[in-house]
């Protein structure tokens, strides 16, 4: 009896001991990479490098930063930036007067005579006088505006016009052109309104274009004291995305007939993706499709048309898809089965994707290491809110940034016994080991405690 009290009181022991032997340090964990840090600010945030989406589990869980004394610090994830609104731009049209035609003439039979340079932009524009008039005399019915040098579409035009005093109301239309000969419309009777009252004005002076990009546009006014003065165009309020990092993976014939496989190198938090094909004059509709395991049938992501053509002398080549966010590390461009395969062979998937940033808190001495791969740490990453004191929406993208270095990549310990039981983790097998040595123990010293009862 005294024998088994023995053995039972060593299970705990052993249980500790295994424990102890899987206790976590910056040892413990298959990669590093240092990190410097700026001033002496307490809280710093970083942003993870691709290896941390390489090596580290898929809930980043294991992500630890360590001072120069082996002491984890406290770390928590930062939230993600919001895209930045950008004003509109507004920028001023040159403006050509067309006038009234010669008397007996019907306004359509103008004779417009337009001068341009080699990229379209308009020199001059000479239009028949009224027989007889002097040009003070010559009544504008239309004006022409030069927008082919615009970049960006226009939202709005702002438009100022020879508006009396008091209240003044006029009616403008707006046409469309590429080349000054076909018309298409694209505002009708839209209202310019001034008013002007004790001192006050009040003006509402644009008229919306619905986004349009024509090279050339043509305003005209019920009016017929209207004169045109003054156009500004102004752009659309744009979003700017928030800077991505971006990466290329060659592709490979998969399996199935029609399939290009891609391995990203890591499990890549993905949200837009490219195809960019081998060779000109070619057109690739497929399905995006992807997955963690390239053993397992991947999940449909979206579908899209890639291309590269080559049009007047210029290549023509298909923008980037954004997907939202789909995290995954195989990629599969499932080829319309209607679709011949494209030229040059495998494309080339091009993706873009934001890195998470971290918080951390800088105590005690540098140098400071960021560590992470162990597939059994306990995950220890705090809420922002439980890190930064008063905290506020946004707060840590404005602290610090510090710089991460060069990551090394190693072995941890039981690396070779996962790979010899598929994975399994040492600190379960050892658990396991002392569990069936404490049933064994208790089995022979039941088998004793039994023999000796017999005996007796």
């Amino acid at each position: 009896m005294k024998t088994l009290h023995l053995c039972l009181a060593q299970i705990p022991v052993h249980l500790c001991l295994a424990q102890i032997a899987f206790a976590q340090g910056a040892g413990d964990f298959r990669s590093h990479a240092p990190v410097v840090v700026s001033g002496s600010d307490a809280l710093h945030r970083l942003t993870l490098p691709f290896e941390v989406y390489r090596d580290a589990r898929p809930d980043l869980g294991d992500i630890r930063i360590f001072n120069a004394s082996g002491e984890a610090m406290p770390v928590a994830f930062a939230g993600m930036p919001d895209p930045e609104k950008v004003a509109p731009v507004t920028t001023k049209l040159a403006i050509f007067p067309l006038y009234e035609a010669p008397r007996g003439q019907e306004s359509q039979s103008i004779d417009v005579r337009v001068k341009s340079n080699a990229d379209g932009t308009i020199v001059s524009v000479r239009s028949a006088p009224r027989a007889g008039a002097p040009p003070a005399q010559q009544r504008p019915v239309a004006w022409l505006l030069d927008a082919s040098q615009l970049k960006e579409p226009i939202r709005h035009l702002v438009i100022d016009w020879n508006a009396g005093p008091g209240t003044e109301v006029a009616r403008v239309t707006v046409e469309g052109s590429e080349d000054l000969r076909y018309w298409s419309p694209i505002a009708s009777g839209a209202p310019l309104l001034r008013v002007e009252q004790g001192g006050q004005v009040l003006a509402q002076r644009k008229v919306d274009v619905r986004s349009v990009k024509p090279k050339y546009l043509r305003i005209t006014s019920d009016r017929r004291e209207f004169v045109l003065k003054d156009v500004q165009a102004e752009s659309p309020t744009s979003v700017r995305p928030v800077a991505r990092a971006t990466g290329a993976a060659a592709g490979t014939q998969g399996t199935k007939p029609g399939d290009y496989v891609f391995d990203l190198g890591a499990r890549l938090p993905v949200e837009s993706v490219r195809l960019k094909l081998g060779a000109a004059n070619s057109i690739a509709p497929v399905t995006i499709l992807a997955s963690d395991d390239p053993k397992k049938e991947p999940n449909r992501v979206t579908s899209a048309t890639f291309y590269w053509l080559v049009r007047d002398g210029a290549d023509i080549q298909s923008p980037a898809v954004d997907i939202g966010r789909y995290t995954a590390r195989y990629w599969v461009a499932r080829l319309d089965p209607n679709s011949p395969p494209p030229g040059g062979g495998a494309p080339t998937m091009e993706v873009e994707w934001r890195p998470a940033q971290l918080v951390f808190v800088a105590r005690g001495d540098g140098p400071f290491t960021l560590a992470f791969g162990n597939p059994e740490a306990k995950r220890s990453v705090l809420d922002t809110r439980q890190l930064i004191p008063g905290y506020e929406r946004g707060m840590e993208l404005k602290l610090a940034a510090a710089q991460v270095g060069t990551v090394t990549t190693g072995e941890i310990k039981g690396d070779w016994v996962r790979s010899v039981t598929g994975g399994t983790s040492p600190k379960k097998l050892a658990l396991w080991a002392v569990l069936i040595a404490a049933v064994i123990a208790l089995g022979i010293m039941a088998w004793r405690l039994g023999s000796q009862m017999s005996a007796k």
